[in-house]
This record gives structure tokens, sequence and C-alpha cells, in this order.
């Protein structure tokens, strides 16, 4: 067997790990001519110094645990709830993202009768109910997905008196920064959402009247100081603060009942934060007190390697190809604390609903604070040797014991889907969630008839909107009516 800190054994783990193997040969495809020779073979030198420097017991590059105490019975009698969203799609003259729906699905560990052993839930929303968010918008989808997604788990919350563990397909929280600018919801939007998502009207009642509270005593006068009295007197929902309200509803609902949150990040993502920001970074410094800096530029002839940014990006590694091939079977990385990118949460101009006019909103505020997004942290755990690592997250403000109790769960759940490697409860609720094609037919149907009988009895007078819609519902682009006429 090769020497686990040796090139040798690198290939060999390389072998064991065919994603890994195939995305490190896409890599040598996509990178620069001049690196593609020795691609595969550089980077198995390069991880093999890796793991020689993690062996080193003053200062180990990177810091690894073992898995320990997750045998089955430590978790005897706990009920645990996975959650998970899917999208349907429409094909009218093209596929339209128009449903969304949140599937719950509950599990009393070690229970036997089945009645009280599992319980599932699903909760839709038809897009084109909402008023509020830039539908033209492709993140459009996104937002309305994360608030259903927050929106349900802080139901589910609140619907058992004992929930010791919630675990979310996909992190706690998003890399918001990209979302900004988005028409805020309407009061009759928040209202469908909580309608959907099992909230009591009383409950539903409270919770928009403490976030508009929230709103007009501290959050809208830090976004838009100038207008913040109109934001608040039209009760609209700005999406991004509204996600940061839920998140800390969770945050404050899960200490009252002592409640795991964990979010668990399926592989294959091109995230390399971690690397960046501390592996590489510690790379990086090593160098420096060696007088090597130009160890990354000899190996792979090139002079733009010079800093740990462009070591990722331009070579293409991500914290998947690190993870996987630095960590073994049993163990998880070091806990960091995640950025998620809140500092370049900055302005962007947004319109009210049903309004031409934009102003500028400062989302700055949102960073952390009193009512901004919570602190993240995040850990890799390889659950078996022919998979890849799964992040996990927990919230920092629940401290980082959770994280340890976290990973435990995720690593004994996912061990039951041996060939996935993703937690099973997880892989169900995605069953669920998942939006089937007759559904989604039925709703095309149904949005056809009314276009028709629209048509029909003359209420669409535009001459070049009623040729659309009847190329949309009865024809095809490719038609011979509607060939080019030059």
């Amino acid at each position: 067997m090769a020497d686990y800190s040796s090139e040798e054994g690198v290939k060999a783990d390389l072998q064991r790990q065919p994603s890994v193997m195939l995305k490190l040969a896409e890599n040598a495809l996509q990178v620069a001519e001049s690196l593609r020779g020795n691609y595969l073979h550089n980077t198995a030198k390069f991880i093999a110094l890796l793991r020689q420097a993690m062996l080193r017991e003053d200062e180990p590059i990177l810091k690894k645990q073992r898995i320990e105490n997750a045998e089955w019975s430590q978790f005897q009698g706990e009920t645990v709830a996975f959650v998970d969203g899917g999208v349907g799609q429409v094909e009218i003259s093209g596929p339209v993202p128009v449903l969304l729906r949140v599937g719950s699905y509950v599990v009393k560990s070690g229970e036997r009768n089945f009645v009280e052993r599992e319980k599932f839930g699903y909760y839709p929303v038809i897009l084109g109910d909402l008023e509020g968010g830039t539908k033209e918008r492709h993140d459009f989808i996104d937002i309305v997905r994360i608030t259903a997604e927050l929106l349900g788990s802080l139901s589910i919350l609140e619907s058992y008196d004992k929930l010791n563990v919630l675990m979310l397909h996909g992190p706690l929280v998003y890399t918001v920064n990209h979302y900004t600018g988005h028409t805020p919801f309407t009061e009759n939007d928040i209202d469908k959402f909580l309608s959907h998502y099992g909230a009591k009207s009383e409950r539903g009642r409270q919770i928009k009247e403490d976030f508009l509270k929230q709103a007009f005593e501290r959050i809208y006068p830090e976004l838009v100081p100038n207008t913040y009295q109109e934001w608040c007197k039209k009760k609209v929902f700005e999406p991004l603060s509204f996600m940061a309200y839920l998140l800390r509803q969770i945050i404050q609902e899960s200490r009252k009942k002592n409640t795991l949150v964990i979010g668990a990040v399926e592989r294959g993502t091109q995230y390399s934060e971690f690397s960046r920001l501390h592996l590489l970074k510690r790379v990086f410094k090593g160098l420096r007190k060696k007088n090597k800096v130009d160890f990354f530029n000899d190996l792979f002839g090139r002079n733009d390697l010079n800093n740990p940014d462009n070591v990722v990006y331009k070579l293409g590694y991500t914290d998947t190809i690190f993870m996987s091939l630095l960590l073994e079977e049993g163990e998880y990385s070091e806990i960091w604390q995640m950025t998620k990118q809140y500092d370049e949460l900055r302005t962007a101009q947004v319109s009210l609903p049903n309004e031409a006019r934009r102003e500028e909103v400062n989302y700055a505020p949102l960073n952390g604070g009193e009512f901004g997004f919570p602190t993240v942290l995040g850990s890799y755990v390889k659950v078996a040797d022919n998979v890849e690592p799964i992040r996990v997250e927990t919230f920092g403000e629940l401290q980082e014991a959770q994280m340890h109790e976290a990973i435990k769960r995720v690593y004994r759940y996912s061990k039951l889907l041996p060939q996935y490697g993703f937690p099973v409860g997880l892989d169900i609720a995605d069953k669920y969630a998942h939006i089937p094609k007759w559904l989604t037919e039925a709703y095309s149907k149904l949005i056809k008839y009314h276009l028709g009988v629209s048509l029909q009895k003359g209420e669409i007078n535009d001459t070049e909107m009623r040729k659309i819609l009847i190329q949309t519902i009865y024809m095809t682009h490719r038609d011979w009516l509607f060939r080019p006429k030059n």
C-alpha cells in the first residue's frame, strides 16, 4: 500500500475517487495550455507536500479530527426534520419556473410505530401570484425559494414541542450579495407565503407585525434613511431584510428548544473560500518564511501564481478537490467562520411594487449586527473514500460545540446511503419536494386555457400581443404562419 504522504499515495487515492479525478482531468483541459502537460502530476506532488505538512506536530498546515461517538445508540429517540425545496417549470413558449414547493420529512429514530415514526409535509407557492420581486431577473426564483424554505423551517420548529435536529438541504445562509436590488414583497405576498407554510393566522400576523416594527425602528432607517417612512407606510418587505429576520427567528426558536440546526451542502460546487482564505494563505506564509514564494510558478512553469486567489482560479482548484484528497473517511476539517461575501453588500437601485421610480438602497447594514445576517460556521466531512466531502454549516451564535454534534449526525445519516454518501433524510425530502411533470403539464394547460379564453373574449386587443399569444398557445416558432417575411 502506497504511503499516504507520497505522490503514489495521492494517485492511489485519486483512483478511488473517480469524480475528483474527472474534475482534475476537466481542469487540465480548461487551464492555460502551458499548464496542461503535467497538471495531474504537479497537483499530486503539491497534495503530497500538503499531506506531509499536515503531519507536522508543531504547526500542521491543516488540522483535522476523527469522528467519534457517532453510533446510532447516541441518537436513539431523536426527532429529526429534513427540509428541501423544489421548482417546477412550465413549457409554454419556453421553460419558465412558475411552481415552487418546500418538502419536509420528519422522523423519530427508533420509533417502531410507523404512523408515529414518519411525517411528511409540503407547501406550494405559485410564483405568478406574487406582486413583489423583480420577475425578469433569473434569480427571482432563488429569493422566493429561500424565503419559502426559511418560513417552512420556522413553521416546523414551532410545530414540535421537542425537535432535536433541523437539517436543510443547502447552505444555512446563501451568498446573498447576488440578490440585492429586488423589488420588495407586498403584504399580500407575505400573506400568501404564510398561508402556504402552515403558520396559524395569529402567528402569521405576529411575524408580519414584528418584522414591520423592526423595519420601522431599526432596519429601513439604515437602508433607506430618506424614505423609510414611506416604505413602512406601504408595508413592503425588502427580501434580504426579511430573510435575515427569518434566520434570526430560527436561531431564537432553536435556542428555546435546544434544536441543532444544520445546513448540508452537496458536493460538486465551485466553492473555494476555505482554500483561499485559510489553507493556501498558510501555504504562502510558509513559503515566504522559506524564501520560496515562487514554488507554484516553478512547479507549473508560470509567473503569476503568486497568491492564493490566482492559484485557485487559474488552476481550477476548489475546496472539494482539496478536502477530497486531504481528508480520510470518517474525518472532518477544522471549523472556520464563513464570510458568505457579506462585505460585498453595498448599494443597489430598487423600485417599490408598481412604481417606476427607483432609489438607492444601502445593504451594508445587513452585514451582521443586530438585524443583519447571522454568522455561519463551516466544516467539511468525509463520509466515504469514494465520495466527495460534504460541507456542514451551523450558526456561529449557537456555539462551536454544535458543529461537532452536527457533523456526527451528517456522517451517520449519510452512511445509510453508502454509494451516494449524503444524509438519507435529505434525499427523501428532495424526492418529496420534487414537482412531478404531470403537475407542471396540468398547470401549463390551465395557463393556456385562461389565455385562450381572454383572446376569444377580445380582452386582449394589442395586435402584436395577440400574435405572440396565439403562437405561444397553439403553435411553435417554426410554424409556417410565422416564417420570416423577408
